[in-house]
Parts: C-alpha cells; structure tokens; sequence
C-alpha cells in the first residue's frame, strides 16, 4: 500500500513523463532531423513511455492519465524553434532529474525510490548525450543547473 505522500510523488512523476513523452513524440516527427537523430530521440521517446507505463502500475487506480499542459505549451514553443531544440531537450530532461532527484527525498517506499532513482540514471543519460548535441563543453553534460519543476 502507498502512502499518501508516494501518491502525490508519483502523480507529479506520472504527469512529467506524460508531458515529457509528447514532447519527444513532437520533436520525433520533425523533418528537420537526420535519421540517426529521429531513432535516437525514437528511443528517448520509448524510455518515457515506460516510464508513464510503469508509474501507471504502482499508482493503480490513483494513477493520472493528463500532461501538464502549460509546461507542454512552454516546451513546444522552444522546440519549434529549430536552433533551440537540443538545448530545450536539455532542459527538459536536466529539470526532470533535478524534480526526481528532489521527490525521492520525501518518499516513504524503497520500492518507489528506487524506480524513481532508475529514472533518473537513464535520465542523467540522456543528458549527457543531448549536452553533446550542442557544445564540446563537457561541464555542460555534467553540471544540471536546472530548477525543480512546478506542476500546474
């Protein structure tokens, strides 16, 4: 049984990882992208999926199926925007870990820690592979400055 504190946790998670899986599914479909680029943010795409996937299942009956829409519109205008799109990409997985990273500070179940946590690895990994996309600057992959994400 999950408190009511790893609900509200993972509700917040849910809900970035929805909105984070349709801006992937955005910029996928782009045509301003090389092929290997579309199968790369391809694969990115799916991890956020099952990421949706899996908080779905521990969250059951509690479980949220809407996008943070005003973060969605945020994120939108900066992938439109061709230049910016490694760059908002960046911040949006850098904001996702920084808000994961924060939540498991107060969540109760090991169990939900430690999916958050596995998150944020392969989070922290797309990270570093986006960061290459836009400077030869290693500090840039390895130093998230990021705040955490409000949720509307």
């Amino acid at each position: 049984m999950l408190s009511a504190t790893d609900i509200k946790h993972l509700g917040l998670t849910q809900t970035l990882e929805l909105t984070t899986r349709d801006l992937y599914k955005f910029v996928v479909g782009r045509k301003s992208l090389s092929d290997d680029e579309s199968q790369m943010l391809a694969q990115f795409h799916s991890h956020h999926v099952a990421y949706e996937q899996t908080i779905n299942g521990l969250l059951g009956k509690n479980a949220v199926s809407e996008r943070d829409e005003a973060m969605y519109v945020g994120f939108l205008q900066k992938l439109s925007e061709s230049p910016n799109v490694w760059t908002a990409l960046l911040q949006i997985e850098n904001s996702l870990i920084t808000t994961h990273t924060k939540s498991i500070e107060s969540i109760e179940s090991a169990k939900v820690a430690a999916v958050i946590a596995s998150m944020i690895t392969i989070e922290a990994r797309h990270a570093a592979i986006l960061a290459t996309m836009t400077s030869t600057n290693l500090s840039l992959a390895l130093d998230n400055k990021e705040s955490v994400l409000v949720v509307s």
